[in-house]
């Protein structure tokens, strides 16, 4: 009888368990992360009676959690890929709408400044036109400022970005080390029962982590996961939580760092370990996007500056002065490591920039000698210096100790240093130094052509330069012009075979002549006195706007904006690709994941009515047992 009452019991606590599972399965149908758990029947240990083995009754084995670690890991990947790929997108499109509007980009200014140079070359001596030039100059470098501060403002969002997500990071850090202890003291307390809950809400905050950083994890024989983020990073081992800090770039305080304090209270960078989430995302659009699009826009202010200087400075004005800076003359930047112990100096300067990269160096003492590496591409060359690399030179001196190190930028400041040196329209070389003519009296048809001035050292020249014909100029039968007022004659030309045009260069001016001349023709070079009405230097100042002055003569200014712009929309396009696909990967697997861990009410609702039925049948043998016990009292009793 004591069996009966035995196996009916254990059956009704059971279900019992059974229904309270199945309900704790509904109530949290809407709780993110909640795993569905099932109470696991096991029959008790069978009696022997009579020869025979007589069931005893069953027993809630385990409260089993219905959970597939591979689905999860795959839910947490793609939670941190789309997250990256989300926050990449919209930093990305932010700085390609404004690079590439036609109200707040740089090609629609550059084309009205050089459409501006093109009026003063049609009337080179009114003073309007010069005055215009001088405005649109100033719209430029409003422009390029514009450009800076937006720039600056983006870095400013990536900073506070990255200091939010740290403070994140370090939260739901602490907040796993918790739950690692719970879970491993629960899990002790229980004799290895695993606290359910406890796990799902650990998982939960690793997918809330995933969002911020990349993470992968190593379960522990206790029950405890240490978690690594990024390119490996500890950041949870057990009960213990690493606490991440924010601090600013040593070369440059306006870019926050990720460090982590070691000992002695010293910080080391981690920046670079590191990578997915959207802390991974916003770095890499600092390094892959914003940074080069500011070191390409300085290149376009630096190459602009100089290449327009130079030609300006072979010019005259209109009081016959030679030019001066059009723009103010730009320099690289060399900043110093702040832990150097050495005396040693870092000087930087742009020999040629038409030469310039738009990529950042750095200048490092090993001990022995200095090493100069590209921060872009990490190519690297090691001497005593100086060294000569993109139209850059870069020379130490003092006495360096081993380990000092500085930082070498020659355009990542120029787009908020772009700015106009001129200020009278009067002070526009427009006219070229030099001119050349025909003497009227020619019977030929010979002219110079392209006459070019390529420096004024030697300018004015002492007198008039004359080129005059002579078919014997150079010997019997060898035609050329002779030339009178300076070195450097004859000059041979034949008719002949050259009349469409053959180039020569004397010191410090070149020219072209074509036409078929005559005995004793005469071509005159002398000094551009009164030339107010001249156009020879400021049409070679328009004709920059088309010509290939930039990155070594392979692209004009605007080329290189485009470009810009271009390099920005496809990584801008990419990302939105990306967060396309990843998105759709995300919901596959959170499916997939949801299919054998969530809840399915209809499920867990024929679940408690089966569980229902069972109870009411265990109370049955409950009755029935307390019946047959009532009649055998009854007969005893008799």
């Amino acid at each position: 009888m004591a069996n009966i009452f035995n196996i009916g019991t254990s059956a009704l606590l059971s279900l019992q368990q059974s229904i309270n599972t199945t309900g704790h399965n509904i109530a949290n149908v809407n709780t993110d992360g909640y795993s569905r758990q099932r109470a696991d029947f096991d029959t008790l240990p069978p009696q022997l009676s009579g020869g025979n083995y007589i069931g005893s009754g069953v027993t809630v084995d385990s409260i089993e959690r219905i959970y597939d670690q591979f689905l999860v890991s795959e839910v947490r990947t793609r939670t941190s890929s789309h997250s990256g790929f989300d926050t990449l997108y919209q930093l990305s499109s932010r700085l390609d709408g404004m690079l590439g509007n036609d109200n707040a980009g740089l090609a629609p200014v550059l084309g009205e400044f050089f459409s501006a140079v093109q009026d003063v070359a049609n009337n080179p001596g009114s003073l309007p036109e010069r005055q215009v030039l001088l405005g649109q100059a100033e719209a430029l470098a409003d422009r390029f400022h514009y450009l800076d501060s937006n720039l600056r403002s983006l870095n400013s969002e990536v900073n506070a970005r990255i200091e939010g997500t740290v403070g994140e990071i370090n939260s739901l850090a602490a907040s796993i080390a918790s739950l690692n202890k719970q879970i491993v003291s629960a899990t002790g307390q229980s004799g290895g029962t695993v606290p359910n809950d406890l796990l799902d809400k650990r998982d939960q905050q690793l997918s809330q982590l995933a969002k911020y950083v990349g993470v992968t994890t190593v379960t522990q024989s206790d029950g405890a996961i240490n978690v690594m983020i990024g390119k490996g990073q500890a950041l949870v081992v057990g009960g213990n939580a690493e606490s991440f800090q924010t601090v600013s770039n040593p070369f440059d305080s306006t870019q926050t760092m990720i460090g982590i304090s070691g000992a002695g209270g010293n910080v080391s960078d981690i920046t670079r370990f590191l990578s997915g989430g959207s802390l991974g995302a916003v770095l890499d659009f600092r390094e892959g996007v914003l940074n080069p699009a500011a070191n390409q826009l300085g290149l376009i202010a630096v190459g602009l500056t100089s290449t327009f200087n130079e030609q300006h400075q072979l010019g005259i004005d209109l009081d016959g002065n030679s030019g001066g800076d059009f723009f103010q003359p730009l320099t690289a930047t060399s900043t110093e490591h702040p832990a150097n112990t050495g005396s040693a100096s870092v000087s930087a300067t742009i020999t040629d920039a038409t030469a310039l990269t738009g990529d950042d160096y750095n200048l490092r003492f090993d001990g022995s000698q200095w090493v100069l590496t590209n921060l872009t591409n990490n190519s690297s060359q090691s001497g005593t210096g100086p060294f000569s690399v993109g139209g850059l030179t870069i020379g130490a001196a003092g006495i360096p100790a081993s380990g000092d190190s500085f930082l070498i930028q020659p355009t990542r400041l120029a787009v908020g240093q772009f700015a106009v040196a001129l200020s009278r329209p009067e002070d526009f070389a427009a006219a070229s130094p030099l001119r050349a003519q025909q003497v009227l009296s020619n019977e030929g048809s010979a002219d110079i052509a392209g006459f070019s001035v390529s420096d004024t050292s030697g300018l004015p020249l002492a007198g008039t330069v004359t080129l005059t014909f002579n078919p014997d100029a150079l010997g019997a039968g060898v035609p050329g012009f002779d030339m009178s007022g300076m070195a450097g004659g004859p000059l041979a030309y034949n008719p002949a075979t050259e009349s469409a045009g053959k180039s020569f260069s004397l010191a410090g001016f070149g020219f072209s002549i074509d036409g078929v001349p005559q005995a004793g023709d005469e071509l005159v070079i002398e000094n551009n006195t009164n030339g107010t009405g001249d156009n020879g230097n400021v049409l070679n100042l328009a004709s920059l706007q088309i010509s290939r002055e930039l990155m070594n003569g392979t692209v004009s200014y605007q080329e290189a904006y485009a470009s810009t712009v271009a390099d920005v929309a496809v990584k801008t396009r990419q990302a939105e690709k990306a967060l396309g696909t990843e998105q759709v990967l995300l919901d596959q697997s959170v499916a997939a994941r949801e299919s054998v861990s969530g809840v399915n009410l209809d499920e867990e609702a024929a679940n408690l009515i089966r569980y229902q039925q069972a109870y009411q049948a265990a109370a049955q043998i409950i009755a029935v047992a307390d019946e047959l016990f009532q009649t055998l009292l009854s007969s005893v009793r008799r």
